[in-house]
């Protein structure tokens, strides 16, 4: 809906790559009819895919491209050792692997497909599926980085997030023209509210990149630079942040994570 009547806005940037929502909607759409081609005789009312990528652009196309196929994503994070992260897909059940070339060596014990990013952008637009979700439909399968045991995953439903994005939407007056950093990592749960109140808004999303994201002054100048009007960061940064920066283009600074 947001692509449909915000199409020239700038939906989602990472370094010097940009997309336009009428882009971004393009691009899932033959990612998605990639994955639909994948998963559609595996067999699973609701197939989960993992995704294995750096902090890139993919954050934000895989997971939509996946919804699209009428599947939920599990987001993994690379830096995880690699016990854990064979142990999450194979406890996701996953109908498909999507990693980055670099990081597919990772997961040794996974048996089912694997389709590497640098073939993606190639994919035609082939089948969808016509309304694939509900409100009950499965969004994410999201784990806890178990470093006090078992990691533990937990299913969100499509409603679920709705709730939350109109929430968020109205909490922090989200408009069309506010840029919102995505500064939480992939797996983290705020990786969701960093990116979908915006992607339903018409705003843009601001994939920020690893190597300034503990540098509180190229963090801030990025922020000054894009005209960043929304962030969340985690308290301890949040509040180094506060204390060495002057900030000029934020609107909401949202801190959490840890005990505030």
């Amino acid at each position: 809906r947001a692509a449909g009547q915000y199409p020239d806005n700038t939906a989602a940037v990472f370094k010097d790559r940009k997309y336009s929502y009428r882009e971004l909607d393009e691009l899932t759409d033959r990612i998605g009819s990639l994955i639909y081609g994948k998963v559609k005789g595996c067999g699973k009312t609701e197939p989960v895919v993992s995704l294995l990528v750096p902090r890139n652009e993919y954050m934000f196309i895989l997971p939509l491209a996946a919804m699209k196929a009428g599947c939920a994503y599990q987001p993994l994070d690379p830096s995880y050792p690699r016990e854990r992260l064979d142990f999450m897909v194979k406890d996701a059940d996953a109908a498909l692997l999507i990693a980055d070339p670099e990081l597919s060596r990772i997961i040794n014990e996974y048996d089912g497909e694997v389709v590497l990013t640098d073939a993606l952008e190639s994919a035609e637009k082939r089948e969808l599926p016509e309304n694939p979700l509900s409100p009950q439909s499965l969004f994410i399968l999201l784990y806890t980085s178990g470093s006090t045991g078992v990691p533990k995953g937990v299913m969100l439903e499509h409603q679920n997030l709705v709730a939350f994005i109109k929430w968020y939407r109205r909490y922090y007056e989200l408009k069309p023209e506010h840029n919102v950093a995505a500064y939480a990592s992939f797996g983290f749960d705020a990786n969701m509210m960093d990116m979908y109140p915006a992607l339903t808004a018409g705003a843009a999303v601001h994939i920020i990149p690893e190597e300034i994201r503990l540098d509180l002054i190229a963090l801030n100048d990025y922020f000054e630079a894009n005209g960043i009007t929304h962030s969340f960061i985690t308290t301890q940064v949040g509040v180094q942040f506060l204390q060495n920066t002057e900030n000029h283009s934020l609107r909401h600074l949202s801190v959490g994570g840890e005990k505030l």
